[in-house]
């Protein structure tokens, strides 16, 4: 039975990355998957509960290819291996991250994929805590979490966000990695300051 469930996530993700969300159908789903649409419902809450078990699917996979990276490491090198995580899996899989970045921006509208916030703001209290630890540590500046997830997180979204004529995407990702412990490592801003008011 749990072979049938991943079968329908198997076959229901590269529907969801060419046709989108709305467009996709429990129909094209069906098909796809060979499941009976009653197998499909046993499983899932429709459409958006397969799309949030995507979703949580790739969280886990992006995750533990960072997760090994930050334990136990500077705040830098735990800021560095996130934007980079990021960055590597969604060059590596471009048509998945917008098809998460539609799911992202569409659960602030939908009720349905309300669960895709919770996991979100679920991620983002954790960050903040650390982000805390870190500002008492005096690793970086004392700025609130929005901005400072912002300012690490959304060059690398933008990027990718605009990506798709590039090819080689390694000196992109060394730079923007670099960025976003620069924009919030204390020494670093410290030293902007200091540079431009002589």
């Amino acid at each position: 039975m749990t072979n049938r469930r991943q079968e329908i996530l198997d076959a229901a993700l590269p529907i969801f990355v060419e046709k989108g969300f709305i467009s996709t159908t429990i129909a094209d789903i069906r098909k796809a998957s060979g499941a009976t649409t009653g197998s499909i419902y046993h499983f899932f809450a429709g459409k958006p509960g397969i799309a949030i078990a995507l979703w949580r699917e790739a969280n886990a996979t992006w995750s533990e290819r960072t997760e090994a990276a930050r334990r136990a490491h500077t705040p830098e090198e735990m800021i560095k291996s996130s934007v980079r995580g990021l960055l590597e899996w969604a060059t590596s899989n471009r048509a998945l991250f917008l098809f998460f970045e539609e799911l992202r921006i569409r659960a602030y509208s939908d009720p349905d994929l309300a669960p895709i916030i919770e996991d979100i703001d679920r991620t983002h209290e954790v960050a903040a805590e650390l982000y805390k630890g870190w500002v008492k540590q005096g690793q970086v500046e004392d700025i609130a979490w929005p901005v400072a997830s912002a300012l690490m997180m959304g060059p690398a979204y933008d990027y990718l966000r605009k990506c798709q004529d590039i090819d080689d995407h390694h000196d992109a990702i060394e730079i923007i990695v670099q960025n976003a412990w620069m924009s919030v490592s204390r020494d670093c801003r410290k030293s902007n300051r200091r540079n431009r008011s002589q």
